[in-house]
């Protein structure tokens, strides 16, 4: 599907964007995708005065995530069953922004990321190439953190190994007792339609895992599918559901 976009300033890197996604010009489009500082970013212009958006490994938040990292404060470390020499291989099949899938590969995971909205997917690749290029954490990420531009619903026809596990955080269900989400947030429910089945891409991935399939849910919300999970890790505001694959 095409995702229709004003495009500003537009130069030969753009273009190839343009090209490598299928995005198309729309003068009249919501949203605009620009270079600035050699930095793919994605603006709303219904809001002139609120900052555009970027993929940025390198935040001050993501090395905030990682320098005050605490096995017993994680409720997804210790979903994922990371032991001292086991680290397990994982598909993060709604990667997003790709914030958690960031901090399962500084854990020392293999993290293959796939989305299939051709915005987020371009947003991505630029922030993961510009990752590659830093001295500190560039060596490490190269070697476990990974991006398919494809649908998650179509995971066992892509030619990828299978994962030990697999990983999803479904777009939430809107709580309007509870304030706006965040600025990405935002901006991912205007460009995503979040019409899908999400249990069927559970149990498409309970076909496809090897050991687990992990739900990241907002407190408030049912879980995913009808079906039991095995167990259930909470933190203040999430709670990671752990289903096995079928046997």
């Amino acid at each position: 599907m095409n995702i229709y976009l004003i495009i500003k300033n537009t130069n030969v890197r753009l273009q190839k964007i343009i090209n490598e996604y299928n995005i198309k010009h729309d003068e009249n489009a919501s949203f605009a995708l620009i270079i600035n500082n050699n930095t793919l970013e994605l603006y709303d212009r219904s809001k002139l005065g609120q900052k555009s958006i970027k993929v940025d490994f390198l935040s001050k938040h993501n090395n905030y995530r990682c320098l005050n990292f605490k096995k017993k404060n994680e409720a997804l470390y210790k979903a994922l069953g990371i032991k001292k020499n086991y680290f397990p291989s994982v598909i993060d099949a709604t990667a997003g922004f790709g914030r958690d899938a960031f901090l399962i590969s500084f854990w020392g995971c293999y993290v293959v990321m796939i989305e299939r909205n051709p915005v987020i997917a371009a947003l991505l690749k630029d922030g993961l190439q510009r990752a590659y290029e830093d001295q500190y954490i560039g060596y490490w990420l190269k070697q476990r953190l990974h991006l398919i531009f494809d649908d998650s619903f179509k995971m066992l026809e892509i030619p990828i190994c299978q994962p030990d596990i697999i990983y999803l955080d479904p777009m939430y269900p809107i709580n309007k007792k509870k304030t706006l989400p965040k600025k990405n947030m935002q901006f991912l429910r205007k460009i995503i339609k979040n019409n899908d089945n999400y249990e069927n891409l559970l149990n498409i991935s309970r076909t496809f895992a090897r050991k687990r399939i992990i739900v990241k849910r907002p407190s408030y919300a049912k879980p995913l599918s009808n079906e039991k999970f095995e167990f259930s890790i909470n933190n203040k505001n999430h709670r990671f559901d752990v289903y096995l694959p079928f046997k």
